[in-house]
């Protein structure tokens, strides 16, 4: 961790260290732009750190989203490889319940055939052998994208800054709340709540979940409300290997790219049980370097900050339904947690200018880990100075 006195000026300041803000950081760095990126914890600890790690071009319809995950991940691609980070090539198998749902994946496979984001249509006879533990009586086929990726997000962003850090054009200065941001005739003022001001010609404030610190009455005008997801880990005493990141039949009537291909197929797919639309629970099996499965999750939206108190309910709606997905697993509690993020229900993408010099954005949603990387790179590439 850098330790630097700190100089007064920047080219650029970056406040708030999650996916956004840290690549917003690295990119001005690559720019050669003197940079600045403030973090008010250690290293970030909300979603961006807080989630399954999945980067699942699969899930995002074709346009500027898929684009944005495609170059995400040649991003991770090329980081993980300087920062000694594992990335695997996991893939994503999306489950079918119904004949219905597998008719739709197989005829989706046929649309994609040549798309820069590829998919191989299984049936249930293939799609049971292609992992240890799923339900053949759940299992009627699956739609397998084999270019999705997953890291450990929590060490990557650790990696990164710590990286970020040590070089020359960025100062990371953690545990540190900035409180304000003005802009002057010619540079922005960043005042940190221990008294400190800092200038710069740019600041991009990233602050996740934080709505009050900074810029409150933007945020209040604009459609942003704020997500509670729970995820858990469970026990693996047999030491199985799942093969792939498993989502189930409810992708399908949540995911923009599996609901834009309905409506192309002029079909709708039946929705979820009431119980679990309630909860916003969309159910992904995963599997981490260590060989864990983590389990989740659930979405519960709200206008006001949510509190990080979970729910049993939701837990046992959760593990309910992927008992029915999966069989010979120990569904054993072995860790929980909840992530706190935000969405712009528009857009899908909180970015507004409140001055020449200032930039925030947030609201990103569920998308984050797949698609920030490349928005920050295309935003960073607008910028001069």
């Amino acid at each position: 961790m850098s330790t630097q006195t700190y100089q007064r000026n920047y080219d650029v300041i970056v406040i708030g260290g999650g996916v956004l803000g840290a690549f917003h950081a690295y990119f001005a760095m690559q720019r050669g732009w003197k940079t600045l990126l403030i973090e008010r914890d250690i290293f970030p600890q909300q979603a961006s750190v807080r989630n399954f790690g999945l980067i699942i071009p699969s899930a995002m319809p074709p346009g500027i989203w898929r684009d944005r995950a495609l170059a995400s991940c040649d991003i991770y691609e090329e980081l993980t490889s300087q920062l000694g980070v594992p990335l695997r090539r996991v893939g994503t198998q999306y489950l079918a319940h119904t004949a219905a749902e597998a008719r739709f994946l197989k005829q989706m496979s046929i649309a994609m055939q040549g798309s820069p984001c590829p998919a191989e249509f299984l049936n249930a006879e293939e799609t049971i052998h292609s992992s240890c533990c799923l339900n053949p009586e759940f299992c009627s086929g699956s739609l397998y994208f084999p270019q999705d990726l997953q890291l450990d997000p929590d060490q990557f962003f650790r990696e990164l800054i710590n990286w970020i850090a040590c070089t020359s054009d960025c100062d990371y200065l953690p545990k540190t709340t900035a409180v304000s941001v003005r802009e002057r005739s010619s540079h922005c003022q960043v005042k940190t709540a221990d008294g400190r001001a800092f200038h710069a010609e740019h600041v991009i404030v990233c602050s996740g979940a934080d709505l009050q610190t900074l810029f409150p009455e933007e945020y209040i005008e604009r459609n942003v409300q704020y997500c509670k997801l729970q995820m858990l880990k469970i026990s693996n005493p047999e030491n199985r290997t799942l093969g792939t990141s498993i989502a189930s039949p409810i992708a399908l009537t949540r995911y923009p790219a599996f609901l834009n291909t309905q409506f192309l197929q002029g079909i709708t797919l039946d929705a979820p049980a009431a119980e679990l639309q309630e909860h916003g629970i969309q159910i992904w099996m995963t599997q981490n370097q260590h060989n864990e499965f983590i389990l989740g999750d659930s979405h519960a939206y709200s206008v006001d900050p949510p509190t990080e108190r979970m729910s049993a309910e939701v837990e046992e709606l959760i593990i309910n339904y992927a008992r029915k997905m999966f069989v010979k697993l120990d569904f054993q509690v072995t860790d929980r947690w909840c992530g706190i993020y935000t969405e712009e229900k528009a857009a899908g993408l909180f970015h507004k200018q409140p001055g020449e010099r200032i930039q925030l954005l947030t609201g990103i949603g569920g998308k984050g880990m797949t698609t920030g990387p490349g928005l920050a790179k295309e935003n960073i590439g607008q910028l001069s100075l």
